[in-house]
């Protein structure tokens, strides 16, 4: 069931899919969840999210072919798209297509900030 209110989260780390679904659920939004293992794009494509967070894994391999793959993709190019990780890896993030970057452990604050830069929350 794809609705016009719903965030994508893509992780593997059940910490940061636990605080994401807080997180998303606080800011009034639907959570639709995938694992980084999942056939994640099928999903993004199927239920239209208005933004994506994704977990950088710790090799980051799966995450980046991931970046690329729904930023190639016609139906998901334009959904704003937040890369979240422990290691410093904004200016790796924006380049590869991010929208935005969060340092984990991300603060409640700074997941709204977030979602206010790619357009999801109102100034």
């Amino acid at each position: 069931m794809s609705t016009d209110l719903s965030i994508l989260v893509i992780g593997d780390d059940s910490h940061f899919c636990y605080l994401m679904r807080r997180y998303v659920l606080k800011s009034n939004h639907q959570i639709v969840f995938s694992y980084l293992g999942e056939d994640a794009l099928a999903i993004a494509e199927r239920e239209k999210p208005i933004a994506i967070i994704m977990e950088v894994n710790p090799s980051g391999t799966v995450s980046w072919r991931l970046l690329q793959s729904l930023k190639s993709n016609l139906l998901t190019c334009k959904t704003p798209l937040i890369l979240c990780s422990w290691q410093d890896q904004e200016k790796q993030s924006l380049e590869q297509g991010a929208d935005a970057f969060l340092r984990m452990p991300i603060l409640y604050d700074d997941f709204q900030a977030a979602l206010t830069t790619i357009g999801v929350l109102p100034c």
